[in-house]
């Protein structure tokens, strides 16, 4: 008869997390770079242009509004996304501190707003644009501190986790591509909606980066 085959010989099936890893592939180094230049150009570039909207306005205090999110928002976290598609343990540890650097940056954004309104005796909150950006503030911070305990490659508690991965990443390219959509909100909102030629000016390189960042 057949003789039994011994545990050394066994296959071994393999986890859910490691069977994804092997479906996947690290970004090329040319597209990295490609990208990388297209979300960075855009916050600086963008964020200049709608910090000085409507035309004719030039730099003032509420600029930094517009302008430190779209660095923070685009610029840092797009980085950071295309970072970790790099994969391995260094862009992964990259990736969670271009994030929160990214973070940093938005809320820094988001006082400059805050203080901007008051100083102006405006009410808070009262728009679609407020609201989604509150929105992001929150769910990144969150999204980030769980990243931070679940996930670190070094102390992360859970980090071969298939299910709480498969739920960060999703949420946080969620969160992410909301934030792009409130730059065109409040772009809109600086220009006016008959400008469409300049919307869409603005919005071509998140167009063309959200496939290979969002997706």
């Amino acid at each position: 008869g057949r003789p039994p085959q011994s545990k050394l010989e066994a296959p071994t099936a393999p986890t859910q997390h490691n069977a994804t890893m092997a479906k996947m592939t690290p970004l090329p180094t040319n597209k990295y770079l490609l990208l990388l230049s297209i979300v960075i150009g855009h916050s600086l570039l963008g964020g200049y242009y709608a910090g000085t909207r409507p035309e004719g306005a030039g730099w003032r205090f509420f600029s930094w509004h517009p302008f430190l999110m779209m660095v923070g928002m685009v610029g840092l976290m797009g980085t950071a996304t295309l970072t970790k598609k790099r994969m391995g343990y260094t862009n992964t540890k990259l990736h969670g501190m271009i994030a929160w650097a990214g973070l940093m940056s938005s809320y820094a954004g988001f006082y400059v707003i805050y203080q901007n309104k008051n100083t102006m005796g405006k009410d808070h909150y009262t728009t679609l644009h407020s609201k989604a950006g509150l929105a992001v503030l929150v769910g990144s911070t969150m999204l980030g501190m769980a990243g931070g305990v679940f996930l670190h490659p070094d102390f992360g508690i859970d980090k071969q986790n298939g299910l709480i991965r498969t739920g960060h990443k999703f949420a946080s390219r969620g969160m992410l591509g909301l934030a792009w959509l409130a730059t065109l909100s409040g772009l809109q909102t600086l220009i006016g909606e008959d400008d469409v030629k300049g919307l869409l000016f603005f919005a071509a390189p998140l167009v063309l980066a959200a496939p290979f960042t969002l997706l």
